[in-house]
């Protein structure tokens, strides 16, 4: 596992288990939104061309973990991806998670905008299901199916746990190496 995709839905635990992979596997970690937006909030898009040669960069990096929600740009990862980890969680667990998490608005330069993000992005984490784009439960399940590499599909807080678990034997070997 040198080169790790990971997608799911907003709250689904992504970037917990991209953190955890990245500490214990010595990867470089790249986030999908930071990729996507501006810097300072989630409501200014960056260049898509921008974006794109971004990633062709990153793509070729030697070890990595990425994670994120927008399906068209994780694909771009594939062909050089080994790993890939769909987290299919709830929607209670997720709507759980991101309500615990917040509306990050520290982070963001304008707090009070932060805060009518946050909403909107629990309206939109919750039509995960409904939707057919490639930031969908349907978009995700395509995208499973077809990746070539090794994958699993974790569906409960248990079993990433379990996943985590399960990879920590392997990393303390790795760790020598970092």
């Amino acid at each position: 596992m040198e080169r790790i995709v990971i997608i799911g839905n907003s709250g689904s635990g992504k970037t917990y288990l991209a953190q955890v992979l990245s500490r214990e596997f010595c990867l470089a970690l790249i986030h999908l939104d930071k990729l996507f937006w501006e810097p300072g909030g989630f409501n200014k898009k960056r260049p898509i061309d921008v974006v794109y040669t971004e990633i062709a960069t990153l793509a070729q990096g030697p070890s990595w973990v990425v994670e994120g929600v927008f399906g068209e740009l994780a694909q771009e990862f594939f062909p050089n991806a080994d790993f890939l980890i769909w987290l299919a969680l709830d929607w209670a667990t997720c709507s759980a998670s991101l309500l615990k998490r917040g509306s990050e608005s520290a982070q963001q330069l304008d707090q009070s905008l932060a805060e009518e993000n946050f909403k909107q992005l629990l309206k939109w984490a919750s039509e995960y299901w409904q939707r057919e784009n490639l930031r969908s439960y349907r978009g995700h399940a395509r995208l499973f199916e077809q990746f070539n590499g090794q994958k699993v599909c974790l569906t409960t807080r248990q079993a990433v746990n379990e996943f985590i678990l399960a990879t920590r034997p392997f990393s303390s070997r790795v760790k020598t190496l970092c």
